[in-house]
């Protein structure tokens, strides 16, 4: 079963896309970098909230989560 939370119709809107942009760069650049994930994660997190500062942190870090590991698989 599909989250609604993550669900598409249409395509993002390009301040989205910016944001999403900028999560991945800072997570992926502090991983090459030798960072812990989880730090990674955390600063992601931080850029998120930063765009979208009205999303609370457990929602905003399951947002980034997705964007930068993708879904969970069992």
């Amino acid at each position: 079963m599909t989250d609604p939370r993550f669900f598409e119709v249409d395509p993002p809107p390009a301040d989205v896309i910016a944001c999403r942009d900028a999560v991945q760069r800072c997570y992926s650049g502090l991983c090459r970098c030798g960072q812990p994930e989880r730090y990674a994660l955390e600063a992601a997190v931080t850029v998120y909230r930063y765009h979208h500062p009205e999303i609370p942190p457990a929602q905003a870090e399951t947002i980034v989560s997705h964007w930068v590991a993708g879904p969970v698989r069992h």
